[in-house]
């Protein structure tokens, strides 16, 4: 009877230890589908931006990068629907307003291309003018 328990106790205790191990915070999970970028294997980085958003729903860079598994898909409208989720999170994005860019222009959408890549310089601009006015 104690041997069964102690079985069981430990089976249990690994159980709850590699369920530890498997748990990684949305940032961990972006910085893995980046890792996974660098080494060619863009399906398992999509995955990984995925869980980073299941894991927060907030997480900018998790769209963002989502957006980029799209494009490179060729699934452009839901490369579209990442960018735009990244920028409603956050409207100062400026990488997200230039892929957006990109992703209409690969749409044929040169309107709203045009706009996006608008967007994007108009911050890099004041981006550029906070930076410069920082510098002693």
């Amino acid at each position: 009877m104690i041997q069964q328990f102690i079985k069981l106790f430990t089976v249990i205790l690994v159980g709850m230890i590699l369920t530890q191990c498997e748990n990684k915070n949305s940032a961990e999970y972006v910085q893995e589908a980046i890792e996974y970028s660098k080494q060619g294997q863009f399906s398992n980085a999509k995955k990984s931006y995925l869980k980073a958003i299941e894991s927060d729903p907030k997480n900018t860079d998790g769209y963002y990068g989502l957006g980029g598994m799209y494009n490179l898909e060729k699934k452009y409208n839901n490369a579209e629907k990442a960018f735009k989720s990244a920028l409603q999170l956050d409207p100062t994005h400026i990488n997200a307003w230039y892929s957006l860019g990109y992703t209409y222009e690969l749409m044929g959408k040169k309107e709203d291309s045009e706009s996006s890549y608008e967007k994007h310089r108009r911050l890099k601009e004041k981006l550029n003018s906070i930076i410069g006015k920082k510098k002693p």
